[in-house]
């Protein structure tokens, strides 16, 4: 098999190795998309080394693109398969998803934890996400302060992820707690919060 070659994989040979939780909005779009001009872009997949899935490739991205061929009863899909072990694999396929920009704000977090986990550094992870280093950072020191409050604010869609990285950078626990307290009761939005940001 010649690299960069495009070859016609079973659909049920292909593992997810970092699955994601797809709005159904979104996958709907994909499918439609498929049915009216055909697959524009094969998925890409690796050899699997791991005996216990069972698979013969792990998927490094399209996997919108895998389900949408399987809801349609298809048995094969059109791939590029490439060189790469299971965790530079399972690594590019979480960079593909972080770089998206739709992503839930836990997908964003959850996948720069582990990222930061494998030993990259800020400027290494922005390089590889198309982010910004300082918005990293902000992610980071989210991340590495425990803030279970505002992680969880987030995560219930009760407070946007920047205003989050805002409050993570105050100095005093008191005044993070007030902050966002009153961003999830709906008092701190608009003018007031940039009033409050003044302060």
């Amino acid at each position: 098999m010649k690299s960069n070659e495009v070859i016609l994989v079973p659909v049920d040979e292909v593992h997810i190795l970092n699955p994601r939780v797809r709005n159904q909005t979104i996958a709907e779009e994909i499918r439609r998309n498929i049915r009216n001009v055909g697959l524009k872009r094969p998925i890409t997949v690796t050899l699997s080394t791991d005996v216990k899935i069972g698979k013969k490739y792990d998927l490094v991205c399209g996997q919108g693109r895998l389900e949408a061929f399987i809801d349609a009863g298809e048995t094969e899909i059109p791939a590029i398969v490439i060189n790469a072990d299971k965790e530079s694999a399972h690594i590019m396929s979480l960079v593909e998803n972080i770089a998206r920009r739709n992503n839930s704000p836990m997908e964003l977090l959850n996948g720069i934890k582990y990222l930061k986990g494998q030993g990259y550094d800020d400027a290494a992870i922005a390089e590889k996400t198309g982010l910004g280093r300082e918005w990293i950072r902000g992610l980071v020191r989210l991340l590495e302060k425990g803030e279970e409050r505002l992680v969880s604010a987030v995560e219930k869609g009760r407070m946007p992820l920047y205003l989050a990285l805002k409050i993570a950078t105050e100095s005093e626990a008191a005044v993070q707690i007030a902050l966002t307290e009153a961003h999830e009761a709906g008092e701190l939005v608009g003018g007031k919060l940039i009033a409050v940001q003044k302060l």
